[in-house]
């Protein structure tokens, strides 16, 4: 129910409410006057008649005085009379009609009323007078007095007409307060808060224009200029973050392709070594096939050889230029192990240099993920030389690639993931450091040799693929950097049924 509505019915139920309150106790004061004055008539009349029924039967003896009863009866039509004595039995012509334990506080009262069923018709209201006569010849004074019924109907109609006439004036008023309550109600509340509601379904969608108008100067108003002024400030406010967005997605996409600058500076020296052999390779083919002491077999074959080399020379530097070019970031099904080969492929030189080793486990069937291969690589390069970097010389790193069942750290909930592991046999990370090693520009490497970006980067990008990297690492006993991915398929094992090892 609307608001507007709410508060129409809540005041009309109370108006109502209060006239049913107040017809209910005018008709009850009405009733109770009606009935006090009918009690008050009776005793006047009683008393009245009772008193010259007193003298008459003083003076000219009690048959007299009955006579007397039976002229004043007579005349009154609307109340009946007659004597009664107060010890008379049941049964007996002068016995009350009321029983005589409603008459106990006679004679110490002079008068009493009290209310009998008539079977035949309404009730009726029965007033005793008691009548104090002296002793009349050889009669003993006895208690008696007058009998007054009067019939209840015309209190009855009297009642009943008093609630007619309440009901239809509340009726009246109701009708009367509804209307005006649900005009007022509904024009001054139900149209300024349909206006302000549909303003605030606008703002829930984002549509911050068209500012609200309401006449009148009370608090819906206020309310209003209130959701202009907010409206108009989160105008400014997403201008705002587009602007820095746009900033701070130009300056993350620079800080990324810088890294893959820097990656591609300390790969130049293993790839210069790397191109040096089958350079002289081609140059010694090259040279025996000038001087023409060669036979054509031996010329084929070395026209094979130097185009062998020339393709190998080719590939590597494709790989490198491959890595360092900047592209916007596309998600597509990559299978991981293929990509860890060509990184681990890409690297070779350094490991090489370092006499390292590289050792490649993929799960079977092959793990594919969604992600962004050059993006995904570039996390996989920036681990893979922190890793050589840490180990002395004649040093393995295992790169470990499955499916596993794992939760976000904090408070994540399991989910089917790509994991590649990368195990090292460094020198480790202290716990002091371990907190601190994705965030921007903490490095342990001296000057010059790093910049503290690398890790945060790959963070970063990972984080863009809805998954997260964890790390483990104690001193003397290497590290191992696990990244997970999301996968789109259903949930696989944690561990892989079979795996496959390569040796660069």
């Amino acid at each position: 129910m609307k608001l507007a509505a709410k508060l129409v019915v809540f005041i009309i139920a109370a108006i109502i409410l209060d006239s049913a309150v107040a017809g209910y106790l005018s008709v009850r004061r009405e009733v109770e006057l009606f009935d006090v004055d009918m009690r008050s008539d009776a005793h006047l009349l009683g008393d009245a008649v009772g008193r010259m029924v007193a003298d008459v039967w003083n003076t000219n003896g009690p048959d007299r005085a009955l006579e007397l009863i039976d002229e004043v009866n007579s005349r009154e039509y609307a109340v009946g009379m007659r004597w009664v004595w107060f010890d008379a039995p049941p049964g007996d012509p002068f016995a009350p009609r009321a029983p005589h334990e409603q008459l106990t506080a006679l004679p110490a009262q002079d008068a009493v009323s009290v209310v009998l069923s008539d079977p035949p018709g309404p009730d009726r209201l029965f007033t005793y007078v008691v009548v104090h006569t002296g002793k009349h010849r050889s009669e003993e004074k006895r208690v008696g007095g007058l009998e007054l019924s009067e019939s209840l109907a015309p209190a009855r109609d009297y009642s009943r007409s008093t609630i007619i006439r309440t009901v239809v004036a509340t009726a009246i008023l109701v009708g009367l307060s509804i209307s005006v309550v649900a005009l007022l109600g509904l024009t001054w509340v139900g149209q300024p808060l349909r206006q302000l509601t549909d303003k605030a379904q606008r703002v829930g969608r984002g549509d911050l224009s068209g500012p609200l108008t309401l006449r009148g100067n009370d608090e819906l108003t206020q309310l209003a200029q209130n959701m202009n002024t907010m409206c108009a400030e989160l105008a400014r406010a997403q201008e705002k973050v587009r602007q820095e967005t746009e900033a701070r997605i130009a300056a993350l996409e620079q800080s990324r392709h810088a890294d893959r600058l820097k990656t591609v500076g300390r790969l130049a020296s293993g790839v210069a070594h790397e191109l040096g052999t089958p350079l002289n390779v081609v140059s010694g083919r090259a040279a025996l096939i000038a001087r023409g002491d060669l036979s054509p077999d031996e010329v084929t074959d070395s026209a094979r050889i130097i185009r062998g080399e020339s393709e190998r020379m080719a590939t590597l530097i494709r790989q490198l230029l491959d890595f360092a070019r900047r592209r916007s970031p596309k998600k597509q099904p990559t299978d991981l192990a293929r990509l860890a080969e060509q990184t681990v492929s890409l690297l070779k030189p350094l490991a090489q240099k370092q006499n390292a080793t590289l050792e490649l486990h993929a799960a079977t069937p092959p793990v594919v993920a969604p992600a962004d291969a050059g993006q995904v690589q570039q996390v996989l390069s920036n681990i893979l030389m922190n890793a050589l970097q840490a180990m002395t010389p004649g040093g393995k790193v295992n790169i470990d690639i499955d499916r596993a069942t794992a939760a976000r750290p904090a408070n994540g909930a399991p989910t089917p993931c790509a994991r590649i592991a990368v195990q090292d046999e460094g020198h480790g990370i202290t716990p002091e450091h371990l907190p601190h090693v994705f965030e921007p520009f903490f490095t342990t490497k001296d000057v010059g040799e790093g910049t503290g970006l690398g890790l945060s980067i790959s963070y970063g990008i990972i984080q863009e693929h809805g998954g997260w990297i964890d790390v483990s690492s104690a001193p003397s006993r290497g590290s191992r950097f696990s990244i997970y991915l999301p996968l789109e398929a259903a949930p696989c094992p944690d561990e892989s049924s079979s795996s496959t090892t390569t040796r660069p």
